[in-house]
């Protein structure tokens, strides 16, 4: 008995050392991706040239590419920078695209064809021009100019139009 007593008790001190060289940290890697939105659109300007009361002169659908190099969904809105458009006696924007006099309206199309999914550019609250759009998705699209219905000088006029990302 004794030497069983004394052999158990040697397999036990055995087993410290082993217990006391366990590990005593465990490590986890984590990663993080920063979310990357970044829009770019070309051309980046266009000339309706000399227009007529209530002209309605456009693009292609497909004249515009915008180069979408987020890596996430995002939501896009086309809106114009001003609610005017200036150069001598400048135009109203309007945004119900209802031309006037000196007023004029805009729409764009995302490479549809123009009556079939316009959508109005406006200076408030933008419209979605892609929303939900993927992660790196480009697309082209077109604009389309609702002249005014006269006009009080013959002085180039000029507006910016802006397309807006933000995560979706």
């Amino acid at each position: 008995m004794k030497k069983l007593l004394a052999l158990l008790v040697g397999a036990a001190l055995l087993a410290i050392p082993a217990i006391a060289q366990a590990a005593t940290t465990a490590d986890i890697t984590v990663t993080a991706t920063p979310q990357l939105i970044s829009i770019s659109v070309g051309p980046t300007s266009y000339d309706f040239g000399t227009v007529s009361p209530s002209d309605t002169p456009y693009t292609s659908t497909t004249y515009f590419s915008l180069n979408n190099t987020s890596n996430v969904q995002t939501d896009q809105t086309i809106s114009v920078t001003t609610s005017s458009w200036s150069g001598g006696v400048g135009w109203t924007h309007s945004d119900t695209c209802t031309p006037g006099a000196d007023t004029a309206g805009m729409k764009a199309n995302r490479g549809g064809t123009w009556g079939t999914g316009d959508i109005v550019v406006k200076y408030s609250s933008p419209n979605y021009i892609y929303e939900n759009c993927p992660a790196n998705t480009g697309y082209s699209f077109g604009l389309k100019l609702w002249a005014p219905t006269s006009f009080s000088d013959s002085v180039q006029k000029q507006i910016t139009v802006r397309v807006t990302a933000v995560a979706g």
